[in-house]
């Protein structure tokens, strides 16, 4: 390792974004169902999330997770730039990759949201923040499936560029029924309480059909994400350069003031005896 290397090991991030995602999802669920706030059915995963404490615990472990999805973005973004660069790759590819790194925070940024603005609190902001999330993180999917076929054969295996276009596919898919499922069983719901929907209350059907496809979209980020481990085993993480830029003329007429000050100051404290 070089003594430049600030972090190493970097292909451990997407497995613990792998492994972490779905145990926090599958924990505030637990806990809602124990606590009664939601049925054992299919909620949605934000359902799961509403109330106190599963909330709290649900935004405290988003947060952090959304900040290192956001830093798995940025160091895929610096990685292709830096290939892209080195072995002269075609002129489209940094256009797709900058796109990349926008859906990407975008995506980072509305699971934030998600987490951190409840349905039952504000609903327009928890909706919107949806949307970036699911439509954020499913744009970003396809332009690193662009990426990878680029970066082929220097940088990604054609099978690999394949799984991830497969797995784009496939969050589209699910991001579609889920949007359109999930405002129809809306339209038809006439119950009191969306966090537990009943057969009875109408629209059953689609809100499974929109709940289950979330949960399948959710599994597949993170599937996707897992997919960039092999890449990040080389990549190198350097120590953060700080420059300092001083002012040396405003410097120097400071000191050359504080010179002058001293030595009236001096003369006036000096006493002469005769």
């Amino acid at each position: 390792m070089d003594k430049e290397d600030f972090l190493v090991n970097l292909h451990y991030l997407p497995i613990i974004l792998f492994i972490s995602l779905p145990s926090v999802f599958i924990l505030t669920y637990v806990i809602a169902v124990l606590l009664g706030h939601v049925e054992a059915g299919f909620p949605y995963i934000s359902d799961a999330a509403t109330y106190a404490p599963e909330s709290c615990i649900f935004a405290q472990f988003i947060n952090m997770i959304a900040m290192l999805m956001s830093f798995v973005v940025y160091i895929r973004y610096s990685q292709v730039k830096e290939c892209s660069s080195t072995f002269s790759l075609q002129q489209s590819l940094p256009k797709w990759n900058h796109w990349a790194l926008i859906f990407g925070l975008t995506s980072t940024f509305g699971l934030s949201m998600v987490a951190n603005f409840q349905e039952t609190s504000v609903i327009v902001v928890h909706f919107i923040g949806a949307l970036l999330c699911f439509g954020g993180g499913t744009a970003y999917f396809w332009t690193q499936a662009v990426c990878s076929f680029y970066l082929h054969p220097l940088g990604c295996s054609l099978r690999l560029a394949h799984l991830r276009t497969a797995l784009s596919t496939f969050c589209t898919v699910c991001f579609v029924i889920t949007l359109i499922t999930g405002v129809l069983a809306r339209l038809a719901y006439k119950g009191t309480n969306p966090r537990k929907w009943y057969k009875e209350d109408g629209g059953w059907e689609l809100h499974v059909a929109s709940t289950i496809t979330e949960w399948l979209c959710a599994v597949a980020f993170c599937v996707y994400i897992l997919t960039f481990t092999e890449e990040f085993r080389d990549v190198r993480v350097t120590h953060p350069k700080v420059v300092y830029t001083l002012n040396r003329t405003r410097l120097s007429n400071e000191a050359l003031n504080e010179s002058q000050d001293s030595a009236m100051g001096h003369s006036r404290d000096t006493t002469t005896i005769t």
